[in-house]
């Protein structure tokens, strides 16, 4: 088998069109047939970022497809796909397409393998690919702390919530024993940064009432002291059944003064597939995204009073370090109460990157 080092542009035709678009989804998931797709090579599990408007599920290079030893997938429940790309006689080729028949209709499916770019064309500065079952790696990670805040007072302090298992980072929160228990990992006093672009791929795979999963950013070294003072940066988060997922920044500005007009952005999506969430932050903005598609943008006002405002802890003498975790809410939370019989909480990260130009 060739090696694939160049990008493969599909066009396909497809069997079925459906009316519903991804911001349109109902977050049950049934619209598209499937859901997910990972193959393992080498020991290294590669997630297929599936686009349902075009029919692909696209999957990072791999050098040689005969080294892949597992395909799993999910499909809507009565779903079938033909020809099974999990049977022990498949072979893989750089394109190859696929029927998913479904309650909904037939569809038609092209699963491509594309080159990805390398590291140092994007000014790559942190990643964790999440490829080694076990313990998240400790030299960029710890587990996040217990506390007082609604975030963090369920928090386990244990690898039992927040380990990684065929490819993903999973972050679960669950009740033991009477006790609830929940999982998240920093890079605290590890890795932190200023100025860059953060990307996030990850799906909430099991969401009940209470869940408050987030992919978020605090400083390891403050313009400002205390919380709202200090600036927060809040990539995503998500809560309850809610059909979208909230994008917020937080500040002495917004938090304390009430001027939040331009703070946050609702954004639906289908965040219980793969979905990649990112900010880019310059010392004058902070902009948020959705699957590539731009939210909302937050500015420097560049204030006479600043000092006093506090509107923009973000310019340069600030640093801030990544929070991946599972939150469960409580009576009076922004979560709101525990849905217990609908345990566990699941969020399963794919990847995180960081990248900052390297001029």
């Amino acid at each position: 088998m060739k090696s694939i080092h160049t990008t493969i542009f599909a066009v396909i035709s497809l069997a079925t069109i459906f009316s519903c678009n991804k911001a349109d989804a109902q977050n049950d998931g049934n619209t598209h047939p499937l859901t997910s797709m990972a193959v393992k090579s080498g020991g290294t599990w590669y997630h297929a970022d599936i686009d349902h408007d075009d029919r692909t599920a696209s999957i990072g290079s791999i050098a040689e497809l005969s080294s892949i030893t597992e395909v799993r997938y999910t499909l809507i429940p009565g779903a079938e796909i033909l020809p099974d790309p999990a049977s022990p006689e498949w072979e893989w080729n750089e394109s190859q397409f696929f029927t998913i028949l479904s309650p909904d209709g037939e569809s038609e499916y092209e699963v491509v393998f594309t080159a990805l770019r390398t590291p140092d064309e994007r000014g790559l500065i942190f990643s964790d690919e999440f490829s080694e079952d076990g313990i998240p790696d400790q030299s960029k990670w710890s587990l996040c702390p217990f506390g007082k805040s609604d975030w963090c007072n369920q928090m386990s302090e244990s690898y039992d919530q927040a380990y990684v298992k065929d490819g993903n980072l999973v972050l679960v929160g669950e009740k033991k024993d009477g006790k609830y228990l929940a999982g998240g990992i920093q890079s605290k006093d590890k890795f932190s940064f200023s100025f860059g672009r953060v990307e996030c791929r990850a799906r909430v795979t099991r969401h009940p009432d209470g869940a408050f999963p987030a992919v978020w950013m605090m400083p390891q070294t403050p313009l400002y002291q205390g919380w709202p003072d200090c600036g927060e940066i809040d990539i995503m988060e998500h809560i309850r059944q809610e059909p979208h997922i909230h994008q917020t920044i937080h500040t002495h500005y917004r938090n304390n003064l009430g001027n939040k007009q331009g703070t946050t952005a609702i954004t639906p999506c289908n965040y219980w597939d793969y979905v990649v969430y990112a900010v880019e932050w310059t010392p004058d903005s902070l902009t948020f995204f959705v699957d590539g598609k731009e939210t909302f943008t937050y500015r420097d006002m560049k204030l006479e009073n600043e000092a006093q405002m506090k509107q923009w802890p973000y310019g340069p003498g600030s640093s801030y370090y990544l929070i991946l975790n599972m939150g469960l809410g409580d009576e009076g939370t922004w979560a709101g109460p525990m849905d217990d019989a609908n345990l566990p909480a699941v969020m399963e990260i794919d990847w995180i990157r960081v990248y900052q130009n390297q001029e």
